[in-house]
């Protein structure tokens, strides 16, 4: 140990006396020494009892802190008026003012799905999905080159029998010759009676076979138009005006009467809403009124309609009663089994609807002063009330058409209290 270290460590040792620290007690006596920490230890101690004090504070202070925010919070509540909103729409007058609304889906007014009359493998489809066709026009075709062998085979046979048929006929003239005179000459008993009726049975002979042949010729004729009329069926035609709505198979398959369909055809030109009306609102609507149709593929139109035909039978499960409503303006846009919604209207002149679309607010949300017409407004995230005039039409249920002053999403206290307040912050009860 160096002597510089030595004299460091006996400058930190203190002599302390009983009753005194600051005197030495005379040699001879039993001091007690006592070692002073260095000051950096003594320092340590007191910043270590500074954090700890600070780690106790910090959860206090944040309890005391969340209980003064909460009180604060509730008295807010407490303080604020409680309102009942309403949101500003974007409707069209169907929807407005309607009497009764209903889903329902689209269908056409006539539709087919045209299915082959025999048995046999497509040839050829002649259509594709869209396209229009007239009542007549070929569809599709199946294979028949047998059935034109067989009706080949047939006339050329009613062409024999026709033949068989003239020659027996002549036969038969010259039968009828003979017999008549061997008749005229057995009058005057030139002629024996045997010889007479040996004339008459061969006569008889060739007429019986002129019939057969002619009633020959009438089967084979027969079966010629039966021929015809089984290749006929090989050529499937459009049974009325319409556009082909499905292609359901392709040149090579083979169809039977009872499976699956070859094309499916519709008059899209005449199309007509399918709904159900609860049996106890029947009495809402009636043949004839008019109503709106909104189509859910078409968002942006809205079709003019009227109720055509109320279904006399009802559904006991469902308690429900099927109605069809027609389309009076469709377009190219509307296809079958596209879901729909039904208002149908008060009954009311045609020329008097209007399709178009506005902004609805509830009745009960406008008050008046001094002739003019007002809501309260009711902003954002603060839910502080502004006053503002706005122009509304009256209409005939709980909604008023908005003329100015309010744009589509805004929220409207309804049925406002006079107490209320510009800038006042409210409740929004749920």
């Amino acid at each position: 140990m160096s002597s510089s270290t030595l004299r460091d460590d006996l400058a930190s040792l203190r002599i302390e006396r009983k009753g005194s620290r600051t005197q030495a007690e005379p040699r001879g006596e039993h001091p007690q020494f006592e070692t002073q920490p260095p000051r950096s230890r003594r320092g340590g101690g007191i910043g270590l009892t500074i954090v700890m004090v600070l780690l106790w504070m910090i959860p206090l202070g944040a309890i005391a802190g969340g209980g003064i925010y909460a009180y604060k919070q509730y008295d807010m509540l407490r303080s604020k008026t409680k309102v009942t909103v309403g949101v500003v729409q974007t409707l069209t007058t169907g929807e407005a003012e309607k009497v009764l609304s209903a889903k329902g889906f689209l269908k056409a007014r006539r539709a087919s799905k045209i299915t082959a009359k025999a048995a046999g493998r497509v040839e050829r489809v002649l259509v594709e999905e869209g396209s229009r066709v007239k009542q007549g026009d070929v569809l599709a075709t199946l294979e028949h080159r047998d059935l034109d062998a067989q009706l080949a085979s047939k006339k050329a046979s009613l062409d024999r029998s026709k033949a068989d048929l003239e020659e027996a006929r002549v036969e038969l003239a010259e039968k009828t010759r003979k017999a008549e005179r061997a008749m005229r000459l057995y009058r005057q008993r030139s002629l024996s009676a045997e010889e007479f009726e040996s004339a008459d049975a061969v006569r008889k002979m060739s007429a019986a076979k002129v019939d057969g042949l002619a009633a020959s010729n009438k089967l084979i004729e027969a079966n010629i138009e039966e021929a015809e009329s089984a290749l006929r069926d090989m050529t499937i035609l459009a049974p009325f005006n319409a556009t082909v709505v499905e292609k359901a198979t392709e040149s090579g398959e083979v169809v039977t009467p009872s499976s699956k369909t070859i094309v499916a055809i519709a008059t899209l030109d005449q199309m007509d809403v399918e709904t159900d009306i609860a049996e106890n609102l029947l009495s809402r609507v009636a043949v004839g009124q008019p109503a709106e149709i909104s189509v859910s593929a078409i968002p942006n139109r809205r079709y003019r309609g009227r109720l055509r035909q109320i279904i006399p039978m009802g559904d006991r499960g469902r308690g429900t009663v099927k109605v069809k409503v027609e389309i009076d303006d469709p377009d190219e846009h509307l296809f079958p089994e596209l879901a729909a919604t039904v208002y149908f209207l008060p009954d009311q002149k045609r020329s008097e609807r209007d399709l178009g679309t506005y902004a609805y607010v509830q009745k009960s949300a406008i008050f008046e002063e001094n002739g003019h017409s007002y809501v309260w407004v009711v902003a954002g995230k603060t839910s502080s009330l502004t006053r503002r005039a706005i122009e509304a039409a009256v209409t005939k249920d709980d909604l008023a058409r908005v003329e100015s002053g309010l744009k589509t999403g805004e929220t409207v206290v309804l049925e406002p209290s006079k107490t209320l307040k510009e800038g006042e912050v409210v409740q929004v009860e749920q």
